[in-house]
C-alpha cells in the first residue's frame, strides 16, 4: 500500500482499513485513544489550533503527530514545541494495537488496549484504563493514573505523582518527588519503587504474603497496624509464609513515607478507581518488631499464625 497522508487544520473524521501499530505525538489539547474490536481505525480531529496535525498511513502504521518534531527522543519536544500548537483528537483502534504516545501539555486517556504501550508525558495528565499488556510510562510532571490495569507497569516520574491499580504481574516506578500509591489485586510477582521525598502506599489482597526490604534515610514506616520504629538505613521483613506465590515488596526513599497494607477480609478488590492514599487495614494486622543496629540493618520475621487474617 502507497502511502497516504494528510495536514489537517480543523474537524475532520479518517477511517482506515486495517492498522497495526499507532504513534502519537502531541503538544496540547486532548487525545484519546479506545480501543475497538475492528481491525480498522478511526482518527476524529475536532479542533486544531496553531499548527496543524501531521496524519500518516504507511502500510499499517498509523502516525498523529506535530510535523518536524523529534518524538523519537523524547526531550527534542522542549527545543521546538509551540505552546499556542493545541489539538483535540480522538482515534478508535484494534485492542492488540501496538502503541507509542507522548504528549507535552496536553491530556490523553489509553483505554481497552490489550498490547504492550509506552507512554510518555511532560506536564500533560495520563490515564490509562483497562489496559493488558506490559506497559512503560514516563512523565515529568504530569499525574499517571492506571487504572483496572492487567500485565506490568513501569513507571519513571520526577514529580507527577503515580495512582495504579488492578491485576499487576509486576510493578517497577522511580521517582523524585513525586507520590506513588498501588492498589494491587490477586498476587503480583513484585512492587518495586524508588523514590526520594515522595510517599509510597501500597495495599495488597487480604493475606497475601509479602518479603518486604525497605531502604530510607527518614521516612516512617507502616506495616499494616505495626509502626516500625529504630530502623536507620535498612529494614527486612516478612508477612505470612513465603511459599510458592508471594510478593516481593522492595521500596528505597530518603525521606518519603512508607505504608504497606493488606485490605480487610470483607473489602473488595480495587475498582476504575484506585483509593491506595488511603488503604484499609486488616482486622488482625501484621505485627513486627525491630531493634536498633549499629549496622544500620534491622530484620523482623513475623509469625504468620499472629500476624495473617484468620
Amino acid at each position: 500500500m502507497a502511502q497516504e497522508k494528510w495536514l489537517v487544520d480543523g474537524p475532520k473524521t479518517i477511517d482506515i482499513e486495517r492498522v497495526r501499530s499507532l504513534k502519537v505525538g502531541l503538544i496540547g489539547g486532548q487525545v484519546d485513544v479506545v480501543a475497538h474490536d475492528e481491525p480498522g481505525a478511526r482518527v476524529e480531529v475536532h479542533s486544531v489550533d496553531g499548527r496543524p496535525l501531521k496524519i500518516t498511513i504507511d502500510g499499517d502504521r498509523l502516525e498523529i503527530d506535530h510535523p518536524q518534531l523529534g518524538w523519537d527522543n523524547f526531550l527534542d519536544v522542549f527545543r521546538s514545541f509551540h505552546e499556542r500548537d493545541r489539538a483535540d483528537v480522538s482515534v478508535a483502534v484494534p485492542r492488540d494495537i501496538a502503541l507509542k504516545l507522548g504528549v507535552v501539555n496536553a491530556t490523553a486517556l489509553v483505554s481497552g488496549v490489550r498490547s504492550d504501550a509506552s507512554l510518555s508525558t511532560v506536564n500533560g495528565d495520563l490515564v490509562v484504563d483497562g489496559v493488558e499488556g506490559d506497559t512503560t510510562i514516563n512523565s515529568v510532571n504530569g499525574e499517571v493514573s492506571v487504572r483496572d490495569h492487567r500485565g506490568r507497569v513501569d513507571a519513571k516520574t520526577v514529580n507527577g505523582d503515580v495512582t495504579v491499580s488492578g491485576e499487576l504481574a509486576r510493578f517497577t516506578a522511580d521517582s523524585v518527588g513525586a507520590d506513588v500509591y498501588v492498589d494491587a489485586a490477586g498476587i503480583p510477582d513484585q512492587l518495586r519503587v524508588n523514590t526520594v521525598s515522595g510517599s509510597v502506599a501500597a495495599r495488597l489482597d487480604a493475606g497475601v504474603p509479602a518479603q518486604y526490604t525497605i531502604n530510607t534515610v527518614s521516612g516512617r514506616i507502616q506495616l499494616d497496624d505495626a509502626e516500625i520504629t529504630g530502623v536507620r538505613g535498612r529494614y527486612q521483613g516478612r508477612f505470612g509464609e513465603l511459599e510458592r506465590h508471594w510478593v516481593d515488596v522492595k521500596v528505597n526513599t530518603v525521606s518519603g513515607a512508607i505504608d504497606v497494607l493488606h485490605r480487610a477480609d470483607d473489602a473488595p478488590a480495587p475498582a476504575s478507581e484506585p483509593d491506595a492514599a488511603a488503604p484499609s487495614t486488616s482486622a488482625d494486622a501484621a505485627s513486627a518488631t525491630t531493634d536498633s543496629a549499629d549496622a544500620g540493618d534491622t530484620t523482623s520475621s513475623v509469625d504468620p499464625t499472629a500476624g495473617s487474617p484468620a
